[in-house]
């Protein structure tokens, strides 16, 4: 069973991530210029253009597009990782906010890789959306853990 102190550095890691992604995305949508047509965005099937946008973005991109993109990836499996040691906390409240984060940050993942792909604005700003709002679940999810300060239920004064 998942220790809740383990669990509340594990999501403060994971939201912090999150918003420094959010910081990239940022300057790679004001400053980062990559080409429209490149390998992953040639036709095919849609995994395998998100995969060869990925493999591009990562191998052939800018520096802050690459960093973007294999934070990503980071991000992906951390928000898993936090989600499942929510769920063993046995905490409900806690497990669905960390799962619901997990659950976006892996949307913000999907729509980072259609938007590499193919190039649509609206994928960009659902990317975004989609990473701040993983910020606020696990932002809500560390608020609903015990301090170990306080003990177990916080009191109000």
């Amino acid at each position: 069973m998942a220790a809740p102190s383990a669990v509340r550095r594990l999501l403060l890691v994971t939201g912090f991530l999150v918003l420094v992604q959010a910081g990239v995305g940022l300057v790679i949508n004001l400053y980062g210029l990559f080409p429209v047509h490149h390998r992953g965005s040639q036709a095919g099937a849609p995994r395998i253009r998100a995969y060869e946008s990925f493999a591009w973005a990562v191998g052939h991109g800018t520096f802050a597009l690459a960093v973007h993109t294999a934070l990503g990836l980071v991000l992906v499996l951390l928000s898993i990782v936090a989600a499942v040691r929510a769920v063993l906390l046995r905490r409900r409240a806690v497990a669905f906010w960390t799962v619901l984060g997990a659950l976006l940050v892996i949307g913000a993942a999907a729509f980072g890789g259609s938007f590499l792909a193919h190039g649509k604005t609206l994928n960009s700003l659902l990317m975004a959306l989609f990473a701040l709002s993983a910020e606020l679940c696990f932002h809500l999810a560390v608020d609903l853990l015990p301090s170990g300060r306080h003990g177990a239920v916080a009191t109000l004064r």
